[in-house]
């Protein structure tokens, strides 16, 4: 059996990637003006720095609380 010719495919491929870029000039105009999708980058931003905070913040509480919690059980059982 032959080896497949790749010939066809590498001008093809270099079509496509020429009409990408012919595609990417003409809608950039477009896109540039238009604040749409920047509400929702800014919620999703918002809601990952909300996040971010929660996450440190029950990280921080839960280490400051372990000897409390560590105590009161020593207590209970110490008591039984």
């Amino acid at each position: 059996m032959a080896e497949p010719s790749c010939e066809g495919s590498k001008a093809a491929s270099g079509r496509s990637r020429i009409r990408g870029r012919d595609l990417a000039r003409r809608a950039l105009p477009r896109f540039a003006p238009d604040a749409s999708g920047s509400t929702a980058m800014e919620y999703a931003l918002i809601g990952a720095l909300i996040f971010i905070v929660a996450a440190g913040s029950i990280r921080y509480y839960g280490s400051r609380m372990t000897p409390i919690y560590e105590r009161i059980s020593t207590t209970v059982s110490q008591a039984n």
